[in-house]
């Protein structure tokens, strides 16, 4: 009995010291510089117009460079996301009745203007680089007299954009010859009044006060005075360098509204201040920020376009945006004249948050839940009776999507069940039962669909109420609270609405409608994608949804598609676990001009032949790929759940899942070598890798439990606070993350190449300032 007992706990002793012995985060083995650097944006020839320049931002401000050669300068186009014509039409009713009229008011972007630098001699070519680890912009000029160099950044945590100039042009006689900047002030007038001046005269818009450029507290400014009451103001200082042909200019936009009068007086503080301060400061500063930033999380694959690409959209999202800022608009903190110069609901702003949540970039969505619990009422009561309701759903979805990959079910409690039970409130009296006993829904809008028509059923309200009910139902189980006393209802509406209206090519838009023409959104679809509706693990469900994209991007020659038709397809054929369909799907975006839309050579994308710019469609690509390698839906943590059969090699470390679970991962050969799960929050951890089979070794501080529930399939125990290595028994594994290598030439492949630039100006005219 005595050697039974000594055996047993000698057994005990060594299951706890396997249990403890490998270690449990994975080595991060990244040369971070080396790695951002040959994705860095390379231009080897000037960019000639925004579609082609280099950005840099600080989630308020931003800048875009590029040449206007046919007045010899580089333009240093400046952008502030919160400077807006903030007036609302004098009568909402009249101005509603007029196509478009609204859309002239409320809000629309304004042109700040640009920073022009004009060298000494004619500028013949040069070349730039946006250089992602370090967020700046260096460059060189050649002109027939020498060159400049610039550097350009907008440091993180300050109000002000730098740009450092230097010079080695000379006169024909060996004299230094001398650049200059000068400030060009952007129109005063809304970007809808600039592109469609019909529509405008018919609104009754009138453009405010042209800006007036003077001079206060020794700093030259430029004030721009609005008709809606306050203004915004621009100060500049170049601060040359004593004994060098080198020089660093300060330049700062403030928006003091509502008030009057004051923004010239904060920007110039601003100048002051960056300009007063150690610049070595400021730069490290600066670096430190953007440092810290990306190592949060790490992915790597197999495909160097798509890897870079997804890298920029990371650098892209995090100049845009800013805990602290606005809610990201469709231009981003980069200005350009557009129809569309603001916050769109019914797609837009969605997705262009997508990649904040599986990428861990939690804090960069929190402007997003700001705006929302800022404005929910304002927003929400103009579309309450609206038959566009279900763009509101969405938007509630991205705050679920917020919350919940942070495990954050209290904020769900509080802040988002009372916004959701208003929402669904629209929805109700919208239904009536059938002869049969089901309830249908009124006519309501499926996202553009034949010019913003309304049709009964349409499948994106259907989709988005019935994901309205169970996340509410969801929500009500994990309150720890008595059911809540409409909890019965929900479900009685659920066991009682209408199927999905289909016929021989899948999924319709309505009732009524079917899918008879090439068109852009995936309303129609949004029920596999992203909420999960339709269940990927169902037979019926797959084969639906399989037969509607298909047709979906076929019908019309995808005439009528635009980009995020492809990287919304990715993410519908990445739910079903189709990899090599959702690879094809990207890759057809990255590398084509694809339907009604235009990938720009920054990476930027635009609608209307390149002239319209929509910030979202890049970003949603960035999530796309994220989705070939983790999904969090259903309950189940999916590592590699859709990796492209050519993919033998990937690894991600800390990408988050749903429930506030930070997974870390790597293939190798083709096959799951291990999976880190760290939780935060405490929640049920059910891992979910196809490709293993049989027991698992689950290492940790303490012993863990994997109980398989289902092949491929385990119950992880995990506590709040701790992390485990996860692995098939008897691998010998080595938990590393270190970056694939990139063949030499594929390094570097956006940024514009010697010839490649885009032939004609895609951008609409700059319009002179009103006399």
């Amino acid at each position: 009995m005595k050697t039974l007992l000594t055996t047993l706990l000698a057994l005990a002793l060594f299951t706890l010291l396997k249990a403890t012995a490998a270690p449990v985060a994975p080595q991060i083995k990244v040369d971070w510089p080396a790695f951002l650097g040959q994705h860095d944006l390379v231009w080897e020839q000037l960019p000639r117009q925004w579609n082609e320049g280099a950005f840099v931002g600080n989630g308020q401000l931003g800048m875009m460079v590029y040449a206007t050669l046919k007045d010899n300068r580089v333009d240093f186009h400046l952008g502030r996301a919160d400077v807006t014509d903030h007036r609302k039409a004098p009568d909402r009713k009249t101005s509603l009745g007029v196509k478009g009229a609204s859309l002239f008011w409320d809000f629309p972007r304004l042109d700040i203007g640009r920073m022009a630098l004009r060298p000494a001699g004619k500028i013949l070519d040069g070349t730039m680089r946006q250089d992602l680890w370090n967020a700046e912009i260096t460059g060189t000029i050649t002109t027939d007299l020498g060159e400049l160099k610039f550097r350009a950044f907008t440091p993180r945590d300050r109000m002000v954009q730098i740009i450092q100039v230097s010079s080695t042009e000379k006169t024909s006689d060996g004299k230094p010859a001398e650049w200059k900047w000068d400030f060009r002030p952007g129109n005063p007038a809304s970007p809808r009044a600039q592109t469609s001046p019909k529509q405008a005269a018919d609104a009754k818009y009138v453009t405010n006060p042209n800006p007036v450029l003077s001079e206060k507290d020794g700093l030259p400014v430029c004030v721009q005075s609005l008709s809606a009451g306050g203004d915004f103001a621009t100060a500049w200082l170049e601060k040359r360098d004593s004994g060098a042909r080198a020089s660093t200019l300060f330049v700062a936009t403030a928006n003091e509204i509502p008030a009057a009068g004051k923004s010239a007086g904060v920007a110039v503080k601003e100048v002051r201040d960056a300009e007063s301060a150690a610049f070595d400061g400021i730069l490290s500063a600066h670096r430190a920020w953007w440092h810290a930033f990306y190592p949060k999380a790490f992915l790597t694959i197999p495909e160097a376009r798509m890897e870079a690409f997804y890298w920029i959209q990371i650098y892209k999202i995090a100049a845009a945006s800013r805990e602290d800022g606005p809610a990201v608009d469709l231009c981003g903190p980069w200005f350009r004249v557009t129809p569309w110069p603001g916050i769109w609901w019914n797609l837009n702003i969605q997705l262009t948050y997508w990649p904040v949540y599986a990428g861990n970039r939690l804090e960069l969505g929190k402007n997003y839940l700001d705006v929302v619990d800022a404005h929910f009422d304002e927003l929400f009561g103009g579309r309450i009776n609206h038959p566009g309701l279900g763009d509101w759903a969405w938007a509630m979805h991205n705050y679920w999507w917020q919350l919940r990959f942070a495990g954050n079910w209290p904020a769900v409690h509080e802040k988002w069940m009372p916004k959701a039970k208003a929402v669904l409130a629209g929805y109700l009296p919208r239904l009536k039962k059938n002869a049969e006993g089901k309830l249908e829904l009124n006519a309501m809008g499926s996202p553009e669909y034949h010019g913003f028509k309304t049709f009964p059923n349409t499948n994106y309200n259907l989709a988005m109420l019935r994901w309205l009910l169970n996340a509410l139902l969801e929500a009500d189980a994990r309150s720890g609270k008595p059911a809540d006393p409409a909890a019965t209802e929900w479900k009685r509406i659920l066991a009682e609405l209408i199927p999905y209206p289909v016929d021989e090519n899948g999924l319709r838009i309505g009732s009524d409608q079917a899918v008879d023409m090439s068109h852009r959104h995936f309303s129609h679809l949004i029920g596999l994608y992203p909420l999960y509706q339709l269940d990927p693990n169902s037979a019926a469900d797959r084969d639906l949804v399989v037969k509607s994209v298909i047709h979906w991007h076929k019908i019309g020659g995808g005439k009528g598609l635009a980009g995020y038709s492809y990287t919304g397809g990715t993410s519908l054929y990445a739910s079903l676990g189709m990899g090599d369909e959702a690879r094809g799907m990207l890759h057809n975006f990255l590398t084509g001009n694809v339907g009604i839309s235009l990938l720009l050579p920054n990476t930027m994308y635009a609608e209307g032949g390149g002239r319209n710019p929509t910030i979202e469609t890049p970003l949603s690509g960035a999530s796309a790929t994220m989705d070939l390698l983790l999904q969090s839906w259903g309950g189940r943590i999916r590592v590699f759940p859709a990796v492209p059969s050519a993919w033998k090699q990937a690894a991600f470390h800390q990408l988050r899942a749903m429930d506030g679970f930070l997974v870390s991962a790597a293939r190798h050969e083709g096959k799951t070598q291990w999976v880190s799960l760290q939780s935060e929050a405490g929640e049920p951890c059910i891992l979910r890798v196809a490709d293993w089979k049989g027991p698992l070794t689950v290492s940790g501080t303490r012993q863990h439990d994997a109980t398989e529930l289902a092949p491929g399939e385990w119950r992880i125990d995990l506590k709040k606070g701790e992390q485990v290595l996860v692995h098939p028994a008897g691998m010998n594994t080595q938990p590393v993350i270190q970056a694939l290598p990139v063949n030499p030439a594929e390094r570097n492949l956006y940024g514009v190449k010697k010839g490649k630039q885009i032939e004609q100006e895609q951008t609409h005219p700059e319009v002179p300032l009103p006399q």
